[in-house]
């Protein structure tokens, strides 16, 4: 829904009142956003932010602006500075690209596994495939024999089951709140019909594969409390204000964002636009940059909790508009879980940008 609209998200943005701030308020913006203070908003818009206690429109891109500004002052972990290489693509200072890892061997898989034997259009199949594929990529490299994996908002078991497949010894749990219809004969899946809080037994690793808004924060948290590994890849994150959970998530970026402040970025952040001509447009990049902030924030809260985190971006980054992946690993008395990467820097804000946008 959100990709149709060139620049701006759904909602109160393109309306004619939220298009510029006060004039009054632009000397205290940054430098971007002050071009776009023009004109005061109106008076009821007005009482609507000092109900709120903001100073400036909420959905404006100049607010959205000057919280991101803020977020990333101080500490770029907030920001572009969080992510490493994908080991489907690790990309290296001088442009060379080196492929060093395989994904799941499709082809092989027992009929009824593939997303193309339930029904799924051919590109939606083609993504689905290639975001399974960025999750087994991050399995490979820290499963160990007889580990229990929950898929959190399993839904039909396209993420799963090929995973079982992939992982023969270890346990794969798919938990959704509709009990999936399966006919497959595989020993290591079991099935759990219920929410993400109602799962009570032990477990060695989360995954969760685009559970929209406050249900990637609800399965992490319930990792946290396990101290299980996780691998995650969020999906929206636009209609957290519904949420009871506290936000932000982390107590670092709580310390200099306000709820209302950080739905603003959350609502910036949420767009799918796959379109290159739209993602590489100025704003949609500093939205991009929004929701990398916001995928920061979770791993801050498990670093918090004595995690080792990482952050990356799927390959190819077409797989979806949504592809950010955060890896935590927990640090127990008596062990190391280890995520075994060959290339383990973060990247540059160039690399970054390469990776997130496909240049």
């Amino acid at each position: 829904m959100n990709g149709v609209l060139p620049t701006l998200t759904w909602g109160t943005w393109d309306e004619p009142a939220w298009r510029s701030a006060a004039a009054d308020l632009a000397h205290t913006a940054t430098p971007n956003a002050a071009r776009g203070a023009a004109a005061p908003a109106s008076a009821k818009s007005q009482r609507k932010l000092q109900r709120k206690g903001l100073r400036a429109p909420a959905q404006s891109q100049l607010w959205f602006d000057e919280v991101l500004t803020r977020v990333n002052d101080r500490d770029d972990s907030f920001g572009s500075g969080c992510y490493r290489c994908n080991p489907l693509r690790c990309v290296h200072e001088h442009g060379a690209v080196a492929s060093e890892a395989s994904g799941i061997p499709w082809a092989e898989l027992p009929a009824g596994i593939h997303p193309r034997d339930g029904k799924l259009p051919p590109l939606r199949a083609r993504n689905k495939r290639l975001q399974v594929d960025n999750l087994a990529v991050f399995l490979q490299r820290m499963l160990r024999p007889g580990d229990v994996v929950v898929e959190f908002c399993a839904g039909s078991g396209y993420v799963a089951l090929p995973l079982a497949c992939l992982f023969p010894q270890c346990t794969f749990v798919l938990l959704d709140k509709k009990e999936p219809s399966l006919a497959i004969g595989l020993t290591n899946v079991e099935i759990f019909c219920g929410f993400i809080d109602d799962y009570a037994k032990p477990f060695d690793v989360g995954i969760a594969l685009h559970a929209c808004g406050e249900a990637t924060d609800m399965v992490l948290q319930k990792c946290l409390g396990e101290r299980a590994a996780y691998v995650l890849a969020p999906c929206c994150v636009g209609k957290v204000k519904q949420s009871a959970l506290e936000y932000p998530r982390s107590l670092a970026l709580r310390s200099r964002l306000s709820r209302v402040e950080y739905e603003v970025l959350a609502k910036a952040a949420d767009f799918g636009h796959v379109n290159s001509a739209l993602s590489l447009s100025d704003v949609n990049r500093r939205r991009r940059r929004c929701k990398s902030a916001l995928e920061s924030d979770r791993n801050r809260r498990a670093q918090e909790a004595q995690y080792r985190t990482f952050m990356f971006v799927m390959h190819p980054h077409d797989a979806t508009p949504k592809n950010d992946i955060l890896v935590g690993l927990p640090a127990r008395a008596g062990e190391q879980r280890a995520l075994a990467l060959s290339c383990d820097r973060v990247l540059s804000e160039e690399l970054s940008d390469r990776v997130v946008f496909g240049l």
